[in-house]
């Protein structure tokens, strides 16, 4: 008998043994997974708001530099001559964080707005000169294109961003001759507090916003709330492109696993091991929904929000396979906005994307749900139709153009008409990159031939319709 409750007594004791055993190990591998998927949940997060940031400060600093484009059509316009600049430059620097704008014929600043508050020390300013900043102007000349500066140190001694555009202009002896340079400058750092980075103070972020300056090729820190002194166990960092300038965002996660309330939960919670698999299944979700997001974001134009180019090929490639296989065939329609940079040049590139965004809108409208639409670059767009033949392509084709044309395009009370050009073009052999630059020819038949209409490539040319 005794013998028997020993066993007893054995057996139990080996069973709660056996399930404690059996409970710590399911709750510790319960309890690692969901610091994992914490971890990775943590690093989608700060990629996702890396990328938000740089779209942000991109587009911020951009704006605002862009700006020049307006001062050098004034000078174009007046042919190197700028009469009334000050009444004109101050329709320009209407923002409080432009610090000033300024023009310099052959590269010596002839004029500057507003001439106050020591933008009068940049009168006669050399941007040939060994000054800090001046190799991005150098750079500008170069290029022939606009080129950000900074941040660095003015005239002023305050600190700046600077936008620098060269001026060509058309002489009665040559054209395209260099005029000088056009330039806006913005108060640093307050051009980034739009950005909204101190936003990452508040969810945990350390970061660090940095560039290689031209000047002395080390490494200087744009902005940062970094502690060296803090121990940091990793960081992802991502390459922030402003116009030329190569910037980086580096973004660090300044909790540790042990500061989470629910993971010291977890390691005591033996009981509770059913809502511990809820929380797992729900911070699942989580990264699903994150990865469905990058993923979309992968495959969308920011702009518009259609297909960009790349997720376009890839989309059209499988159809044509099936439709080759069904004996259909497949077209593919490129076009663009007619005239589109005098958009820009005149109303601001504001109004041109809201003028690409309504685009897409009215075109989106008007095709069918099976056809591919997507943004090719700039204001060119792409389209792939497939179960139609040549009638069905260019009433389909009229349609669109219609509706482009025959309605204006307004923003900020700004009324303009706008109009397209298309070139279409049949697939032929699966080959889709023949038929892009076949169509792609047949776009310039139409602009050649007055605009505002569309043109079908045949092997002998581009028969215009």
């Amino acid at each position: 008998m005794e013998n028997n409750n020993v066993k007893k007594c054995k057996k139990i004791s080996c069973a709660a043994i056996l399930s404690f055993l059996f409970s710590l190990a399911l709750c510790s591998s319960i309890t690692i997974v969901t610091i994992i998927n914490r971890e990775n949940y943590e690093e989608l997060k700060i990629e996702h708001l890396i990328l938000d940031k740089t779209l942000h400060i991109n587009e911020i600093i951009s704006r605002m530099l862009y700006r020049t484009n307006s001062l050098a059509t004034m000078v174009i316009q007046g042919n190197g001559v700028i009469n009334d600049f000050e009444r004109m430059a101050s329709s320009i620097a209407d923002d409080p964080v432009i610090l000033n704008v300024l023009i310099a014929p052959d590269c010596i600043v002839s004029n500057v707005y507003p001439l106050s508050g020591g933008n009068e020390n940049f009168i006669g300013f050399d941007f040939f000169s060994d000054m800090e900043g001046n190799k991005e102007a150098v750079l500008a000349i170069d290029t022939g294109e606009l080129v950000l500066g900074g941040p660095f140190r003015s005239v002023q001694g305050i600190d700046i961003l600077a936008g620098r555009l060269p001026v060509y202009i058309d002489t009665p002896d040559e054209k395209n001759v260099f005029w000088g340079l056009v330039s806006v400058s913005l108060k640093f750092p307050q051009i980034l507090d739009n950005a909204e980075l101190d936003i990452l103070n508040y969810q945990d972020f350390s970061y660090e916003l940095w560039r290689i300056n031209p000047d002395t090729n080390e490494k200087q820190v744009i902005k940062s709330n970094f502690n060296p002194r803090e121990s940091k166990a990793g960081y992802i960092e991502k390459h922030v492109p402003v116009i030329n300038a190569d910037w980086y965002l580096k973004v660090w996660l300044t909790r540790k696993w042990y500061n989470y309330t629910e993971n010291i939960i977890l390691l005591s919670a033996s009981l509770l091991i059913s809502l511990l698999i809820l929380f797992i299944m729900l911070n699942n979700f989580k990264l699903k929904q994150m990865r469905n997001v990058l993923e979309d974001m992968a495959k969308c134009d920011p702009l518009t929000g259609i297909y960009n180019r790349r997720h376009f090929m890839e989309m059209t490639q499988m159809s044509i396979m099936k439709e080759r296989r069904l004996d259909g065939d497949c077209f593919i329609v490129i076009f663009d906005l007619d005239k589109f940079k005098v958009v820009n040049d005149t109303y601001g590139h504001k109004m041109g994307d809201n003028v690409l965004i309504e685009t897409t809108v009215r075109i989106k409208s008007n095709i069918r749900p099976y056809d591919v639409f997507a943004r090719y670059g700039g204001e060119e767009f792409i389209l792939y139709a497939s179960r139609t033949d040549r009638k069905g392509i260019e009433e389909m084709i009229e349609r669109l153009r219609i509706c482009i044309c025959n309605k204006k395009f307004e923003c900020d009370n700004v009324s303009i008409s706008i109009s397209a050009s298309f070139g279409i073009a049949i697939i032929e052999d699966e080959n889709i990159d023949k038929a892009i630059i076949h169509a792609d020819e047949a776009m310039y038949t139409a602009k050649n031939n007055g605009r505002n209409r569309f043109a079908v490539y045949t092997e002998q040319q581009a028969v215009q319709n």
